[in-house]
């Protein structure tokens, strides 16, 4: 998968996400004249990669909604309420990795499911690898791409908040 497109990247073995030197953030547009930005500070993952099938390689990532940070406490408690991620009925969010195309050595396609709002689709995240060393402890990539948080059930305050929801991850996994 990942690896398997770009083989001088990592070894094999397991990779647990290092959250000190990763983030998850989003952006959406607010009246269609302004941006929101934010982040969600509470996430995990996992990156396997097994001996001599690369191409097997697969990459977990949880994400908890309630951990929504925008730097406006009353837009991040409303933003946990029913009206958008109701983090009490759907805590979780999550992406599992499907597969991988290569574009050169440091980009791909990563393609996966993403899990929010109780509802699971398809998505694709254009991948830059950042790590160079096969022989590194950490391996690193910025992966980006746009979710309509329409097609997961989040609909409230059309006309006011875009549809579009562009997410980043960038990702530093330390080889267990």
């Amino acid at each position: 998968m990942l690896l398997s497109a770009l083989p001088a990247a990592a070894q094999s073995g397991t990779y647990t996400l290092d959250k000190a030197h990763s983030a998850i953030r989003f952006s959406i547009s607010h009246f269609y004249v302004s941006t929101t930005e934010g982040q969600f500070n509470d996430f995990d993952g996992k990156l396997t990669v097994p001996p001599d099938a690369p191409e097997r390689g697969a990459v977990t990532i949880h994400i908890a909604p309630g951990s929504i940070q925008t730097d406006s406490a009353a837009r991040d408690e409303h933003l946990r309420t029913a009206d958008f991620f109701d983090v009490a009925k759907f805590p979780a969010a999550s992406f599992d990795s499907s597969g991988l195309a290569a574009i050169n050595g440091k980009s791909a396609k990563l393609t996966g499911n993403f899990t929010l709002h109780g509802v699971t689709r398809p998505i694709t995240l254009a991948v830059t690898l950042k790590t160079a060393d096969r022989n590194a402890a950490v391996l690193e990539f910025s992966a980006t791409g746009k979710v309509k948080r329409s097609d997961f059930g989040i609909t409230s305050y059309p006309g006011i908040i875009g549809d579009d929801v562009a997410l980043t991850i960038n990702a530093a996994f330390d080889r267990n």
